[in-house]
């Protein structure tokens, strides 16, 4: 059975894969890295001079993006946060980047309050930014995306491998569950299409978060779908696959664990990455894990 869904799908998933908790691990959050050239960057809490977590007016963590210079056993050290020209406390999280580094898409809050269409309140819902990194300023040009209904959210950007498709989640009119997961064209990072259902053979009835397009085109997201081996769980559709029948697979321990697994990210040579994790042995927040012989 493992050898005709291997055929099928075009995917399979090393029995020698190894994945070691990272030392940067705190009880504070740590997640959703993604490497680009000779860098690694990452979301974590925005704290106090004293290293205490900040919240907002709501109870909610803020979070912000940390950079550190790639290593070669998956460690994050030396890290810091990134420098940007606009100031002040914002969310800064589930960032993607183009492969030159010169553009960064990342999840924040809408700047004016919009409705929560499930809670019926005015909140400030989560939008997608575009940054741009100028030498000797670090990121600025900050813009949202133009797609962005105020009165919806739209959360954890990710491009493909050839730059043309921004993949994101949205709770937009249609959205079959909680969240679903959508892609719009992207054209010089300056303007973009239509946003467009991934449909429902990839979308649940439940939550679907945290995409990712690999180097071969493989779609990674995490989702609380039925069936699941923990509460989230790493899911794989091949999109390039021509099989009317194919369904996205959960992949199997120990990426996937009885705790929650998400935002999944696999370099280009497409046997190391990151994953990040509330599982058993954690440190107590989101962690981040490091893979090889995937």
């Amino acid at each position: 059975m493992l050898l005709f869904l291997t055929f099928i799908y075009g995917f399979s998933q090393s029995e020698d894969v190894e994945v070691k908790k990272l030392k940067i691990n705190t009880k504070l959050d740590h997640f959703a890295a993604r490497v680009v050239g000779d860098k690694i960057y990452f979301s974590h809490n925005l704290t106090t001079k004293r290293g205490r977590a900040i919240k907002d007016k709501y109870d909610g963590f803020v979070y912000t993006m940390y950079e550190a210079p790639l290593s070669e056993d998956g460690e994050i050290n030396d890290e810091k946060p990134i420098t940007k020209t606009e100031l002040g406390r914002f969310n800064m999280s589930a960032a993607t980047f183009t492969k030159d580094g010169r553009y960064m898409y990342f999840t924040t809050n809408q700047l004016g309050k919009g409705t929560n269409k499930l809670k019926g309140v005015e909140t400030y819902n989560l939008q997608i930014r575009r940054a741009e990194y100028v030498e000797g300023q670090g990121w600025t040009n900050f813009e949202t995306l133009a797609f962005c209904d105020p009165d919806h959210n739209y959360a954890h950007p990710a491009l493909s491998p050839d730059e043309s498709t921004l993949y994101f989640i949205a709770d937009v009119k249609g959205t079959k569950g909680k969240s679903d997961l959508y892609k719009v064209s992207v054209t010089d990072h300056k303007t973009y299409g239509e946003v467009t259902s991934l449909g429902e053979k990839i979308n649940s009835s439940r939550t679907e978060i945290f995409p990712f397009v690999s180097a071969d085109n493989k779609l990674y997201f995490t989702s609380n779908r039925r069936g699941g081996k923990g509460g989230l769980d790493i899911y794989v559709y091949d999109l390039d696959s021509t099989d009317t029948e194919q369904e996205p697979r959960s992949l199997e321990s120990p990426i996937n664990s009885r705790g929650d697994d998400f935002s999944f990210f696999l370099n280009d040579d497409l046997t190391s990455g990151y994953l990040s994790s509330r599982r058993l042995k954690g440190e107590g927040g989101d962690d981040l894990y490091y893979f090889e012989k995937f």
